[in-house]
């Protein structure tokens, strides 16, 4: 009896932890690990900026939560303004860093991939997902 009875409750602590996981969303979460009160707003926020810092790798798709807020980012004003402070920044560091001899046979040589080439119109096509 004990041996069934245990064997009960370990089933369902099975299925109760599939069923709250599968129930898992953003949403859902009010608090961060620190008191933070956490908006949708905030948490897509994060998530891109810390895939822009390579702290978040590999993912496969945006957080369905955070599609509508990433597009219109991408889309935004404050994107252009981004992307453009980077070319600043990367051309300063060249002028700063490289000697050039100005004799035009200095060259850039680039590994074209996404840093060069803008996702823009590829997130778009997938409706930012």
């Amino acid at each position: 009896m004990e041996r069934n009875f245990g064997f009960f409750l370990a089933i369902l602590g099975l299925f109760l932890g599939f069923a709250s996981a599968s129930n898992w969303n953003i949403l859902n979460q009010k608090k961060g690990k620190y008191g933070l009160q956490i908006t949708l707003k905030n948490y897509c926020e994060s998530w891109r900026m810390n895939v822009e810092l390579h702290n978040i790798r590999e993912f496969e798709v945006v957080p369905e939560e955070c599609v509508q807020y990433i597009g219109k980012y991408m889309t935004s004003t404050q994107y252009k303004v981004d992307s453009e402070r980077t070319i600043d920044e990367c051309t300063v560091y060249l002028y700063t860093s490289c000697d050039f001899k100005k004799d035009g046979k200095d060259a850039w040589i680039f590994d074209v991939d996404d840093t060069l080439l803008s996702t823009v119109p590829y997130y778009k096509k997938n409706d930012f997902g």
